[in-house]
């Protein structure tokens, strides 16, 4: 597999993670992993809340769902962990969003667009984790 430094896209102001991925393309389909770890504070630039860069461009035209987990660590003071579906934006250059599912409203999925980091008293860094495959422009 081949090393690769996703981007966080829709970032308000200084972006305080860390990421890293790994991705193989093989008969035309690009599979990868993404980890994005939050060690500062970091806010999306809007209510559409964060994306994501891709490492190699998807086919256009389509949208793509992908698995993401979060795993909120220290910052609620507990772990929490959720599954969600991310959409790969139709020009194929970056995923649009990044949702997870709520407890509240049932089955509803939030935007992820705030990531605690080291505020509020939290020692250790939130991870998100994103995995999937797509086939190649």
């Amino acid at each position: 597999m081949t090393q690769w430094t996703p981007k966080l896209t829709n970032v308000k102001g200084t972006d305080g993670t860390t990421t890293s991925g790994r991705y193989a393309v093989s008969n035309g389909v690009c599979t990868f992993t993404a980890m994005i770890v939050a060690h500062k504070e970091t806010t999306a630039a809007s209510s559409a809340g964060f994306g994501l860069t891709l490492p190699v461009p998807p086919a256009s035209g389509v949208r793509y769902v992908f698995s993401l987990s979060l795993d909120g660590r220290d910052a609620d003071h507990g772990v929490w962990t959720g599954e969600a579906q991310i959409y790969a934006g139709s020009n194929g250059s970056q995923i649009d969003r990044m949702r997870v599912t709520s407890t509240s409203n049932g089955a509803a999925v939030l935007n992820v667009e705030h990531l605690y980091g080291d505020a509020e008293g939290a020692k250790e860094a939130e991870i998100i984790t994103v995995t999937g495959s797509y086939p190649v422009a």
